[in-house]
């Protein structure tokens, strides 16, 4: 006799099966415990992709290894795993939904209002790697240190926080 089971968006037949619960552990899991296992890889993998341009200098709408400005950075990195987004904080501070830094993961874009001409516009974005005993890390592409690791509870940019954003979920859906 056949056996129809869904699971997520899987239809499994199988004339073998009794139950569910007898499928394998890779057919049964949720499909949001598939989505954040992959999700997780690919932060990791992201996030260890970035940190290898530590150190590549600031330049002005940068987004090669010339040199990056703080969206061209994010773009560079988010490009290498099939993602293309805006080169415009502003655009990208649209995507996704907003978390806080308590629930920020690996991947997440963490915004900043630096530009003193432009003070309720969002004019700075990073990517966030961790939190640690100091705090929520980030990488980003900075005038005076190019491409770095800050800290949220740097005085600077705790001034200036304008948020953070989950992007990575939208972005691995619609593929």
């Amino acid at each position: 006799m056949l056996k129809k089971y869904v699971l997520g968006s899987l239809l499994v037949v199988t004339s073998m099966v009794s139950k569910a619960t007898d499928l394998p552990k890779s057919l049964t899991t949720s499909p949001n415990e598939v989505s954040d296992k992959n999700n997780s890889k690919l932060t990791d993998d992201l996030q260890r992709f970035a940190r290898k341009l530590i150190g590549i200098r600031y330049l002005w709408s940068g987004k090669t290894l010339k040199g990056f400005d703080c969206s061209g950075l994010v773009n560079y990195v988010f490009a290498k795993f099939g993602m293309k987004l805006s080169h415009r904080s502003i655009d990208l501070f649209k995507l996704g939904y907003q978390t806080t830094p308590e629930e920020a993961q690996p991947g997440d874009l963490i915004f900043f209002k630096i530009n003193a001409n432009r003070k309720d516009e969002v004019s700075h974005v990073g990517i966030v790697l961790e939190s640690d005993k100091n705090g929520l890390k980030f990488i980003h592409s900075a005038c005076k240190t190019g491409v770095s690791i800050s800290y949220l509870k740097e005085k600077y940019y705790a001034s200036r926080f304008a948020g953070i954003r989950r992007v990575i979920d939208s972005l691995t859906d619609s593929k």
